[in-house]
């Protein structure tokens, strides 16, 4: 074996100390952290709800309201297998609000029908569902 000159053990002590230095640079992930993704939320598609709202006379008019629900994703499953229940109760709370007059074309508050709308399926499957999202609201 060749003795090092000074000249070349700099060079190895310089190449040793930016390799050493590069593992303290490097960000520490834990372990649990790497292999702990957030679970990612499951959405449940309740279709389209057409409501008749109280008319004037001869006029009929109507409004369709297409509803999403955001389910937690260990609840996703079970709301599933409640869809025809969910939409059940989805289209009584739509239809209750119809009569209330809470439907009327211009002056629908988006965010009143969402927060009712959770409100109600929140009763049928308590912290299932995270959140209602209005896909459509049309009035004819």
């Amino acid at each position: 074996m060749r003795p090092m000159t000074g000249l070349s053990r700099l060079a190895g002590l310089l190449l040793y100390g930016v390799a050493g230095s590069s593992a303290l640079l490097a960000p520490v992930v834990p372990a649990a952290a790497e292999e702990a993704t957030p679970a990612r939320p499951a959405f449940i598609a309740l279709g389209d709800f057409t409501i008749n709202l109280p008319g004037n006379g001869d006029q009929l008019s109507y409004v369709v309201i297409s509803v999403t629900i955001e389910a937690a994703p260990e609840a996703a499953t079970d709301l599933r297998a409640l869809e025809p229940r969910l939409k059940e109760t989805v289209m009584r709370r739509l239809m209750t609000m119809a009569d209330r007059g809470v439907l009327q074309p211009g002056h629908t508050d988006p965010l009143v029908v969402k927060q009712s709308l959770l409100a109600s399926l929140d009763e049928e499957q308590p912290h299932g569902v995270r959140d209602v999202l209005i896909t459509r609201l049309l009035y004819g």
